[in-house]
């Protein structure tokens, strides 16, 4: 069942946000390949990054502190524990470094004040199996209450990204009535406390959260494009600058497969990796791949 809906984007200035529409972004289907099944370990894989020597590193959400590191069929090459709790523990997401992030900040009611994300040296670097990391304290500028009403309910979150010196936070939404805005924090990637700041946002839809929210992002090598993670689709967005994802160019990619998908990376500027959960013992659990380069849009989309 494909979704077509307006795209909205606000842009945040230091005072009030500006509104601004555009048309809806084109859309086009994408087929996914099966490279792998994620071992039962992994049951409830969240977040995928990869590493120089092509490894997949995921983990689970509230169970063990571990990062596993994957080949593409799914076997364990190596794990690294880390001295932290998981709680919450959602994306994962990679820096020109080669620093690792994981978001602890899943936050499903809205009544957390304990977010962070732990900043691990690059993998392939590391001799040691278990690991003290770094620590990225953070709250919401615009939150007051905990949890807010439930018109108010936008400050969980699955999906995050490196951009230079700063990682930026997607919010999923969990507002009832149903808003549709993914809003965009920025903060800096330096262990310490932080008050993020409210940077951007983006419409997704009015069609619901299990189809319009984000549960996880990656940036290709090149720096050039964003990828949104949902449980059926993949918006692509190009032409940005300086974090501003609301100002570039759209594709929604219809993957035809609607599951509970918890991590995206890019392997290469045009190959992407997904995983998603396994639920009822038989849905999901697996590693997929996307080809960029079969994908061709009738047309470049603009703002």
């Amino acid at each position: 069942m494909k979704l077509l809906h307006a795209f909205t984007f606000i842009i945040f200035s230091s005072s009030a946000p500006l509104a601004q529409t555009a048309s809806a972004p084109p859309e086009v289907d994408g087929s996914l390949a099966v490279t792998g099944s994620l071992p039962k370990v992994l049951r409830e894989a969240s977040g995928l990054e990869i590493t120089y020597s092509g490894l997949l590193w995921t983990h689970n959400d509230d169970r063990f502190p571990i990062l596993y590191g994957l080949n593409s069929s799914g076997s364990i090459e190596r794990v690294i524990h880390l001295n932290h709790i998981n709680k919450g523990w959602e994306d994962l997401t990679k820096d020109e470094r080669g620093n690792i992030y994981i978001g602890a900040f899943g936050n499903n009611m809205n009544n957390r004040k304990d977010l962070s994300i732990l900043k691990v040296p690059d993998p392939e670097t590391l001799k040691a199996d278990v690991i003290n990391a770094e620590v990225i304290e953070f709250s919401y500028p615009d939150q007051r209450d905990f949890p807010p009403a439930d018109g108010n309910k936008n400050f969980d979150a699955d999906a995050m990204v490196a951009l230079r010196d700063s990682l930026f936070i997607f919010t999923k939404n969990r507002t009832e009535p149903f808003t549709g805005y993914s809003k965009v924090y920025r903060l800096p990637s330096t262990s310490g406390r932080h008050e993020a700041v409210l940077y951007d946002s983006i419409y997704l839809g009015d069609g619901g959260m299990m189809r319009n929210s984000v549960t996880s992002a990656d940036i290709s090598p090149d720096g050039k494009r964003l990828a949104l993670l949902s449980h059926d689709s993949i918006w692509l967005i190009s032409g940005f600058g300086n974090g501003r994802f609301s100002q570039g160019a759209v594709i929604k990619i219809n993957l035809g497969n609607f599951s509970h998908k918890t991590g995206l990376c890019f392997a290469s500027d045009t190959m992407i990796y997904l995983v998603d959960e396994l639920e009822l013992g038989f849905l999901g659990g697996k590693i997929y791949s996307l080809d960029l380069k079969s994908i061709n849009p009738p047309s470049t989309p603009g703002n």
